[in-house]
């Protein structure tokens, strides 16, 4: 649709008007050059949405997957993408030498303890943060551990389609036909409220046996996990085992623990208020449990949480299916034309959605052009209740070979987004869209500061700081924490502008 407002003034009346449109206008020429002339010009504001906006779906630069929030686990088969596999990789241990203390519940004159030489059991408990896909299908969980010669590197980047590493071939421990229970409560971020736990037991008697090795083997009876743990156990994996078309369960990364149960002896005197040598000797036998965990971090300067001492990463296979599957190498697009007028994006598995604008500049021909406002709007097809939408996209600048801008040319540098008024949206479930505000980058195009005349829409991972804003937690990679995805008709993607214009 474009309305216009377009009339024919005087000298006095437009004179206010030519004032007020200057200070709107990118390049205003100066008083002595404006002659009598322009009284007798056509000036307006118009509004449209009717410029074509030229999209396609676009397979990125691999995803960085280390140190997301969430253990990434499962599979389900999207309606539009294909298959879709997920599996976890990580450290266990908080630090290098960990110390066990005996709950004596208070008492007093502690006189012997037995520290345990065995272990009861030893279960990986993992808290659900969040699914995408078929919950009913139930799905078989296993951990191994990674091979001796395996390497995980804390300060090393990992994306999504990074080698796996390589497993032993013993199975630690399994939970075999899981019915699916996802978090009920997302509070659970913050550490509150109740939310359904995944436990995993671990069964092999040689990790067992290594674990209660390592306290027999110390002279130290307080010390659980001796030194050089790390060496010894590289790191574990987590995987599952399902039908094709299930879902991908997340769990949360510094929640999850690695529970070690053992049973303590200790004996105290119960002595009387004379403390005498009529004091009687009582035993007490008690189960104690000590935790391994997956997400510890060095701490910074006032206990702010620093870099991670554990590397953990998720892998994410995508088997796409159809026209998607020509998505072969970063940069290689699909135009929606391809693919029945649609486009589509997904955290994680680096598609995104280019788009451009191919009519935008013929607003410059025969008139002046100063942008009011302008909106790109997206409105996603939402019918999928299972399929979680991203909480946010952004908009990337792009070079003319399909990829990324960045602040370095190794392809490890910060992101450079659109310059202006905003660079993200929200989802808004009431309106059913995102809506960015691209004013300042549209009129950054029509002045030619910008030459590339198209964006790429992506999700990433915004957080709450402390005044309230949302603020990218990275700005250097698309942080790929979920599988969400959204699904848009091109028709469904508008660019609205309000502009003034003097002709020419």
């Amino acid at each position: 649709m474009t309305s216009t407002l377009n009339w024919r003034v005087n000298k006095s009346l437009l004179m206010a008007s030519v004032l007020g449109i200057c200070s709107l206008l990118m390049a205003c020429e100066d008083p002595q050059e404006i002659g009598s002339e322009v009284f007798v010009q056509d000036i307006g504001v118009l509004y449209t949405d009717t410029l074509t906006v030229s999209t396609s779906t676009l397979l990125m630069d691999s995803i960085a997957t280390n140190n997301t929030d969430n253990l990434l686990v499962g599979r389900y088969t999207d309606p539009t993408f294909g298959e879709v596999d997920a599996s976890a990789y990580f450290h266990i241990v908080n630090q290098d030498t960990l110390f066990s203390s005996v709950d004596t519940a208070g008492r007093k004159d502690v006189q012997w303890v037995r520290f345990p030489s065995k272990v009861d059991s030893i279960r990986f408990i993992l808290p659900y943060t969040l699914y995408h896909g078929d919950t009913l299908q139930r799905q078989t969980f296993k951990v191994h551990q990674l091979a001796d010669n395996a390497l995980l590197d804390a300060s090393a980047t990992y994306y999504s389609n990074s080698p796996a590493p390589v497993l032993k071939s013993n199975l630690l421990g399994q939970a075999q036909n899981v019915r699916i229970r996802p978090v009920r409560n997302k509070n659970i971020l913050s550490g509150n409220g109740k939310f359904d736990t995944l436990r995993i037991p671990i069964t092999d008697p040689a990790f067992i046996s290594f674990i209660a090795s390592q306290r027999d083997a110390k002279v130290k009876d307080d010390v659980l996990i001796g030194t050089g743990f790390r060496n010894r156990i590289r790191g574990l994996a987590l995987t599952s085992e399902s039908n094709k078309n299930a879902a991908i369960l997340g769990f949360s990364a510094d929640f999850s623990v690695v529970r070690i149960y053992y049973n303590y002896r200790y004996t105290y005197m119960l002595r009387n208020k004379a403390n005498t040598a009529d004091s009687i000797r009582t035993t007490v036998d008690t189960t104690k449990f000590n935790e391994l965990y997956i997400g510890f971090y060095n701490r910074g300067a006032n206990g702010v949480r620093g870099t991670p001492v554990n590397a953990r990463f998720n892998k994410l296979t995508s088997s796409r299916t159809g026209d998607y599957s020509k998505l072969i190498n970063a940069g290689n697009i699909l135009p929606s034309a391809s693919t029945k007028n649609e486009v589509a994006l997904q955290s994680s598995t680096g598609l995104g959605v280019k788009v451009n604008f191919p009519t935008l500049l013929k607003l410059k021909e025969r008139k002046d052009i100063a942008i009011n406002k302008g909106e790109l709007v997206l409105e996603p097809n939402n019918s999928n209740a299972s399929l979680a939408l991203p909480q946010d996209l952004v908009l990337i600048e792009m070079n003319n070979t399909n990829r990324p801008l960045r602040t370095t040319t190794t392809g490890d540098g910060n992101l450079l987004y659109i310059g202006g008024e905003n660079y993200n949206a929200a989802y808004t479930s009431k309106t059913n869209d995102y809506t960015f505000n691209v004013t300042s980058a549209l009129q950054n195009i029509l002045s030619g500061r910008n030459k590339t005349n198209g964006w790429v829409l992506a999700p990433n991972v915004f957080a709450t700081n402390a005044n309230g804003q949302r603020v990218l937690v990275s700005g250097k990679n698309i942080v790929g924490t979920n599988v969400d995805r959204a699904v848009f008709k091109s028709s469904n993607i508008k660019l609205k502008i309000y502009y003034t214009y003097v002709s020419k």
